[in-house]
């Protein structure tokens, strides 16, 4: 009976403590998206087709990326335009290409990076092959996984610009990025960097 009660008194502890590890989190996210908050507004920003506050909704995007930092990406695009449909779409896909492009340059780079000094421009070739084939898969693939939270616009040069905020889980944009590799390596002849690139592909995209 002793051993039970001691067992109740430490899960109810464990839960405390996380309970203010989160709170405290929570706080710290709510401090900065307010400070954001403020930066967003002077620059002349607006939240587009939304009833909630521009608070509200940063607060909540930057909490759900802090609640799974590590497969929980960001990706902001920008468009500029005068119909709010197509800007917000182009806008969106802008941080798709983004993210496909830095994709592409992460892993070509590291490719080059392990080639001896020696190389031939041959295999510079076939990775710069690689590399397109795997940027316009991953630019594909993604593109079905790519969370939309809120969108925000402003007036710019007789224009508007239009800023979308977005998340993709890393665990799923792993799996495309393998897939878009595997179709990509049947265009290239990599021969030894095969294995490499596996390694490559697998690191999570950098941030901006």
């Amino acid at each position: 009976m002793k051993k039970c009660f001691m067992y109740f008194v430490m899960l109810l502890t464990m839960a405390f403590g996380a309970s203010v590890t989160v709170s405290a989190q929570s706080k710290a996210v709510q401090k900065d998206a307010k400070k954001r908050v403020k930066e967003l507004k002077k620059e002349g920003w607006t939240l587009l087709g939304s009833t909630s506050t521009l608070e509200f909704a940063l607060t909540k995007y930057r909490n759900y990326i802090a609640e799974d930092e590590e497969n929980r990406i960001e990706l902001i695009g920008i468009a500029v335009g005068s119909n709010p449909k197509i800007g917000r779409e182009n806008a969106i896909m802008n941080g798709i290409t983004s993210y496909a492009s830095r994709a592409k340059a992460q892993v070509v780079g590291k490719m080059k990076s392990v080639m001896s000094s020696d190389a031939s421009t041959a295999m510079d070739e076939e990775i710069d092959k690689f590399g397109a084939a795997y940027e316009s898969g991953v630019n594909t693939k993604i593109s079905g996984l790519v969370k939309q939270h809120f969108v925000l616009v402003r007036d710019k040069d007789g224009k508007k610009e239009f800023n979308v905020f977005m998340s993709i889980d890393e665990k799923l944009a792993k799996k495309a990025r393998e897939e878009a590799a595997r179709e990509a390596r049947k265009k290239a002849a990599l021969k030894d960097l095969s294995e490499q690139v596996e390694d490559f592909i697998g690191e999570p995209v950098e941030e901006y």
